[in-house]
């Protein structure tokens, strides 16, 4: 081997190694499992499967879920919300962005409207982000499933938290919480709405 192509093979980034976890009590609904299968195959030897299974709060398990993270090889974790499924080679395509933190988001309903989450801080509220196509950033406040986040990010943050008020009323839940420190610290946010999941509730939005 030549001087010079040493110094390039030297270049050549490692690959990204991903570790898909999902949240949950006991359960997971089917779609969202084989989804998860399917990404496995095709993203192998790179991807691993964190376990997350607790009855305890949401907060704790997303910890839970960063803290198995943290104790392996893997560059990037992958959250997905045992209701949601995302769309053929997402975390493929996600990776591709080379971002800090990007989202394929997935669909929420506020009254009678049905939007994205990908939102925008307005003061201390936040209110939904348009438009609702193509890649969409560096700012805006996205949710934890369909969430891909590079290591570093987590190391620096911290834990995932929810924020209350005097009273001990909730007034922040641990995503926008996660985004808003994110920004803070310097991250960029994106999310990729043509990777629009799906949401399985009582119905599929």
């Amino acid at each position: 081997m030549s001087q010079n192509q040493g110094k390039s093979l030297r270049r050549l980034k490692s690959p990204s190694r991903v570790g898909i976890s999902t949240a949950t009590k006991g359960t997971i609904r089917e779609e969202t499992a084989l989804w998860r299968m399917q990404a496995f195959v095709q993203l192998a030897p790179n991807v691993e499967i964190i376990p997350c299974i607790t009855s305890l709060p949401l907060e704790h398990a997303r910890n839970e879920q960063v803290e198995r993270f943290l104790a392996s090889t893997c560059t990037h974790l992958f959250l997905l919300d045992s209701d949601c499924v995302p769309q053929d080679r997402t975390i493929q395509q996600l990776l591709a962005y080379d971002m800090p933190i990007i989202a394929a988001p997935h669909p929420t309903r506020k009254g009678d409207e049905i939007g994205l989450m990908v939102l925008d801080r307005q003061g201390d509220s936040y209110v939904q982000h348009r438009p609702l196509t193509g890649i969409q950033g560096p700012d805006v406040v996205v949710g934890c499933a369909g969430l891909l986040i590079r290591r570093d990010v987590l190391e620096k943050l911290g834990p995932f938290r929810f924020l209350y008020d005097e009273r001990g009323m909730l007034t922040k839940g641990e995503d926008f919480d996660f985004c808003d420190r994110a920004h803070d610290a310097g991250y960029e946010v994106w999310a990729q709405c043509d990777l629009a999941q799906q949401h399985i509730v009582t119905m599929v939005i």
